[in-house]
């Protein structure tokens, strides 16, 4: 799933721009968070391995910690962002939306790890 979350960062990265460029920098910088999730499963995917070798837990746990981590960090800086947003059905729909994408992604970057550790 590494080059699917490089996928991901590249369409969220021209989000982000067509954001700017519309001149919407509230909507750029409340879409960053969503960069956060896809991010850390690159850096976790590689890092894993070498921390598995000096803490107390096997590689899939070390992996499923930091995808779970970062996406507690998205989503609170989610709620951060959230404060851009003048109209509470706007914020409430981008946090939902948001929280929703975090969790979900979370799951399958967990379960494909654990399929490809475990089986």
């Amino acid at each position: 799933m590494i080059v699917e979350c490089f996928v991901m960062c590249g369409l969220i990265l021209v989000v982000i721009i067509a954001y700017m460029r519309a001149k919407k920098k509230n909507y750029a910088f409340a879409t960053i968070p969503l960069l956060i999730l896809p991010l850390a499963n690159v850096v976790s995917y590689f890092v894993s391995g070498e921390l598995a070798g000096f803490l107390p837990a096997d590689k899939f746990t070390v992996y499923a910690a930091i995808d779970i981590v970062s996406a507690f960090v998205s989503c609170c800086f989610v709620g951060i962002m959230s404060s851009k947003f003048s109209r509470k059905s706007t914020r409430a729909a981008y946090v939902f939306m948001s929280l929703v994408f975090n969790i979900v992604l979370a799951a399958i970057l967990t379960y494909n790890m654990f399929m490809t550790v475990y089986r």
